[in-house]
């Protein structure tokens, strides 16, 4: 399944919810979302119907995303549902890790095969404050009960312009302990949480400051989001991912559904293939079919920031990138 760009779609991100307990301030805008109805969540039999329709074009990695995914109460029927389809190489999970403690342990049972855990800082006090929740020491021995379940565990760090670069350091030599990979990602401009390009640490500039404390030797990228680098001294892996400083669009073979069921083949763009209409009304799989790959035929070369970086922004901010306005519910 390619796009008409020539991209070969290979992964799709699955949203199960709209819902969140946490409220972080580069995700959630300050008078919040207007939630989704209940019933317009795709339910386990729809969603499963979709992964083996894709799987079935060639798409064969999988993430489980949200709101916090976690929060959804039939997520161990939803992974059960979806790893055993045929095509499905790799089945993960992005979480903000409050729930993991007690969901390790059966989520490993039930299939899933990696964890990416969003934790923005070290310390306990700067957290609440990124995050508006408490749940800091959980989210620390979810992360630690998801390593002793069996899982590779990836510490996804939204880097802010206002963090201390002794906490940028000190994620690093958590990489370095070899326990978890540390990726440092840019802010993006994703649900109209405030951003402003002065609120954005470069992600050239992190590497720069890790390169300064530690030895590192660059991996194969491939199609990833992520420059990966191993530890020369001790070992550990951290990455970094720049969308908007380098952006990454002309390798992107990444596809989203959203928690109602609407298929964006591009995060930045509001250009969307209703599938939840389609599956409620019964259409066939033909019908479906079809209108995946008019959604794939339909992907944007790249979003404004491909052709705008973060470097030669204006003072406008989005405006002066030229893009949309944008706005992302459970991508």
């Amino acid at each position: 399944m390619q796009d008409g760009h020539g991209r070969r779609v290979t992964t799709l991100r699955v949203s199960l919810t709209d819902r969140c307990n946490f409220r972080c301030t580069y995700c959630m805008p300050p008078g919040g979302l207007d939630a989704l109805p209940g019933g317009d969540f795709l339910s386990v039999t729809d969603l499963a119907r979709v992964v083996r329709l894709t799987a079935s074009l060639g798409v064969s990695r999988y993430r489980l995303t949200g709101g916090e995914p976690l929060v959804r109460r039939d997520i161990l029927d939803v992974v059960r549902a979806l790893r055993p389809i045929d095509g499905v190489e790799q089945l993960s999970m992005t979480t903000n890790g409050s729930r993991l403690a007690e969901l390790a342990a059966p989520l490993h049972r039930a299939g899933l095969d990696r964890i990416n855990v969003s934790l923005d800082s070290l310390e306990a006090a700067r957290f609440l404050r990124v995050t508006g929740s408490k749940t800091y020491a959980r989210v620390r021995a979810g992360i630690d009960a998801a390593i002793d379940a069996g899982f590779p565990v990836k510490i996804n760090v939204v880097v802010l312009r206002d963090m201390p670069d002794e906490e940028i350091i000190a994620f690093a030599r958590l990489a370095g302990s070899g326990r978890v990979e540390v990726r440092f990602l840019e802010f993006m401009p994703l649900c109209g949480g405030g951003w402003e390009k002065d609120t954005v640490y470069p992600i050239p500039d992190v590497q720069a400051l890790v390169e300064k404390h530690f030895a590192l030797r660059e991996l194969p990228r491939h199609d990833a989001p992520a420059r990966a680098f191993e530890m020369i001294d001790g070992g550990g892996r951290v990455g970094f991912i720049a969308p908007l400083s380098d952006p990454f669009c002309n390798a992107c073979g990444r596809i989203r559904l959203t928690a109602d069921g609407r298929l964006r083949p591009c995060l930045f763009s509001d250009y969307a293939v209703d599938l939840g209409s389609l599956l409620r009304a019964g259409e066939s799989d033909a019908t479906l079919r079809e209108a995946l790959l008019t959604a794939v035929r339909n992907k944007p070369r790249g979003s404004a920031f491909n052709d705008v970086p973060l470097a030669r922004m204006d003072a406008a901010g989005l405006a002066g990138a030229g893009g949309p306005p944008i706005r992302s519910i459970g991508g």
